[in-house]
């Protein structure tokens, strides 16, 4: 049995949900303060906009990968403008600037292709061939059939029963209009499917991408990794990707000087760069002298993991070979240890567009753009990260979940710390939810249709799996927890959180517990001839306080009028609680012999004052009697000739008795509500 973790809280107000918990989300460690150069001509598009660009693949649409545009004009200089579009794995699947479509077109040719795969020749559906994260442990990366490769966007379809795209699922998203930012987070996948049928192959990454438009051509892009998993990761790259041969041919290197020149190789023959041999830029353009339409990356030329080097080169020999793929792939080799459970990496690089390389260079320059870039290995401890605070209801398979503005019934950390564990929130096929720290909770293969959302709620020190409880309970009684903890005499709602050990589970079972008090209105008000209840939607029963309490046989209403003085009580019943009133002393001023009944209803009620007397029967004459919560007549009037009569009166909030006289009928009243 694990320590028992124990909080009881008081329930307070609720706070916006959605955009205020991603937007705590999606903070980052590091800010770099550039200044943003042009605040204006960026559109950031939610719906499906297409690209326009030719895709190799035949299997699915664009739409298929879309989730956000970013779209900017310049207008001072159109060779400036670009057309980013993030697919749904939170990578760069379109990039298109005054060179065109640079992101090559996803071609696999057919020998390629085996009878296995659902994808047919479109098994790689803007998966790899992309601007993203890829993450390996080399220990486990062994062939023949270990390819350990987590990726940013999504997964291979390479087994029969994968027909259509997994894009590495979305766990949370912010748009900052005022910095001109999109942020997102993704669960990574292990690509390769085909061989996690005999290796069990997990991820425990997440990968965190924010895009910020800093302006005149110049996007800045942070990525962190943190790894939550048992895995340790020693080889990345931040980022892998390329450009198409057909637009932008050409490969450009800078020096320590910030001059630059050709260089041409065939991907896999060609050189290894140190990053730190360079002046931290490197680019393509379609003329070998660089004076065309151009792309640019600017990455820190020092790291902090034991190498920081990229690899580069035409995927085919031949130019027009209709893979059309220039690959560049930017590697970092993490330390043992630095990228293991509970372990963050951080990285900042840019590109930059411009009308050639000469002019993109002049930008690097002029902002000393390189000394932005940044390479970093810091988790933070928990007292570090900002906290959210959730409270949790549990319905029909649902979990409602809403921040409070004070502590709230769980704790958790907006930002990764220090060996913590991300929160999910999982919808399954059937609809049903659940919440635990296991994205594998449901299936150990997450494109098998078992789940079908996750969600980031923030990150717990702890595995966990949460259950929540809702009791209703009466004012004064006591309540034993599944902890076996107790609390007595309970005078308002709580939220209690039990911690257990949870069978078949590695970590905590939280038991969240929300006792709903449930307090009767004892009230009871007095008018002259009459005792009503207060309380509404219950079961009553009169009693007679002289003696002992006996009930009154009959005297089930919520109104009472005694036939004689005396001293009388209710009591009043509901599904969960019972109560009693005080004894009122009661003398009455009248008989009634008639056990006529006459029917009459108040419309609206509640109300302000304002409201409409009406009758079944007609009458020629009513004696009306409003009282107050204290039995003081407060008004009198005599009705004359009507069914209907309209009241508009000056009364402050409460209850009020109506108390209705006509001849031949015994006297009703009728309990007013002002609000």
């Amino acid at each position: 049995m694990k320590n028992v973790l124990c909080l009881i809280l008081v329930l307070t107000g609720f706070c916006s949900f959605g955009q205020e918990k991603d937007s705590l989300l999606n903070q980052y460690f590091f800010d770099s303060g550039l200044t943003i150069q042009d605040t204006t001509g960026l559109e950031v598009f939610e719906s499906y906009n297409p690209s326009g660009s030719y895709w190799a693949i035949d299997s699915f649409s664009e739409e298929t990968v879309f989730h956000r545009a970013m779209i900017y004009s310049d207008a001072s200089d159109s060779l400036n403008s670009y057309a980013l579009r993030i697919g749904k794995g939170g990578h760069i699947y379109s990039m298109i600037g005054a060179f065109g479509e640079s992101v090559p077109p996803q071609y696999r040719p057919q020998p390629w292709v085996q009878d296995s795969y659902g994808g047919g020749t479109s098994y790689a559906p803007w998966v790899d061939e992309v601007w993203q994260m890829v993450s390996v442990d080399g220990s486990l990366n062994n062939p023949p059939d270990s390819s350990y490769f987590i990726h940013q966007s999504g997964v291979y379809l390479k087994t029969p029963n994968q027909t259509q795209p997994f894009f590495s699922p979305i766990l949370s998203e912010f748009y900052d209009a005022n910095k001109q930012s999109y942020s997102i987070i993704n669960w990574g996948q292990q690509a390769h499917t085909e061989d996690l049928l005999n290796v069990d192959h997990r991820s425990g990454l997440l990968y965190y991408s924010k895009y910020t438009h800093i302006g005149h051509g110049i996007l800045e892009v942070d990525q962190m990794i943190y790894n939550f998993g048992t895995d340790n990761m020693n080889f990345i790259n931040v980022p892998w990707g390329g450009v198409r041969n057909s637009n932008l041919d050409h490969f450009f290197i800078s020096d320590p000087t910030n001059e630059f020149s050709l260089a041409n190789a065939v991907y896999g023959q060609g050189p290894v760069v140190q990053t730190g041999s360079t002046g931290g830029w490197m680019g393509w353009s379609d003329q070998e002298s660089g004076n065309a339409p151009a792309l640019i990356m600017v990455h820190p030329t020092s790291t902090v993991s034991n190498n920081n080097v990229f690899r580069y080169g035409s995927a085919g020999a031949n130019p027009s070979n209709p893979r059309d793929y220039n690959v560049f792939e930017m590697i970092r080799f993490p330390a043992a240890g630095q990228l293991n459970f509970g372990k963050c990496m951080s990285f900042r690089y840019y590109y930059v567009f411009a009308g050639n390389i000469e002019a993109a260079r002049a930008k690097i320059l002029d902002l000393d753009l390189s000394s932005y870039a940044m390479d970093a290995a810091f988790t933070p401890p928990k007292e570090e990260v900002g906290s959210l605070h959730y409270q949790f209801d549990y319905q029909d398979g649902q979990f409602y979940v809403s921040l409070i503005d004070t502590l709230g019934s769980l704790e958790l950390r907006q930002s990764p710390f220090l060996n913590s564990y991300p929160v999910f929130r999982i919808t399954a096929s059937d609809g049903f939810e659940y919440i635990t720290t296991d994205p594998y909770y449901l299936s150990s293969v997450p494109y098998d249709g078992q789940t079908l959302g996750l969600e980031l709620l923030g990150f717990y020190d702890k595995p966990m799996v949460l259950n929540v409880q809702s009791d209703a309970v009466c004012a004064g009684d006591s309540f034993s927890f599944p902890d076996g903890s107790m609390v007595n005499d309970l005078q308002e709602s709580i939220v209690y959180i039990n911690t257990l050990a949870a069978n078949g589970f590695e970590g905590d079972s939280l038991i969240v517990s929300r006792l709903e008090l449930t307090q009767l209105d004892i009230s009871v008000i007095q008018a002259q001839d009459s005792l009503m209840s207060v309380a509404e939607d219950v079961h009553y029963q009169w009693l007679d306080c002289l003696d002992d309490y006996a009930t009154i046989q009959g005297d089930t209403f919520m109104t009472f009028v005694p036939g004689q003085s005396g001293s009388f009580a209710v009591q009043v019943t509901n599904l969960v609680c019972v109560d009693t009133s005080s004894c009122i002393q009661f003398v009455p001023t009248n008989t009634h012999t008639s056990s006529t009944v006459s029917t009459f209803t108040i419309f609206p009620n509640p109300n302000q004052g304002s409201f409409i007397l009406q009758t079944e029967e007609f009458h020629s004459q009513i004696r009306t009697q409003l009282y107050n919560a204290s039995g003081l007549l407060i008004d009198s009037r005599l009705i004359k000739d009507e069914r209907d009569f309209y009241f508009n009166l000056d009364l402050t909030p409460g209850y009020y008795i109506l108390k209705l006289s006509c001849e031949g009928f015994s006297d009703q009243y009728l309990k007013i509500i002002i609000d």
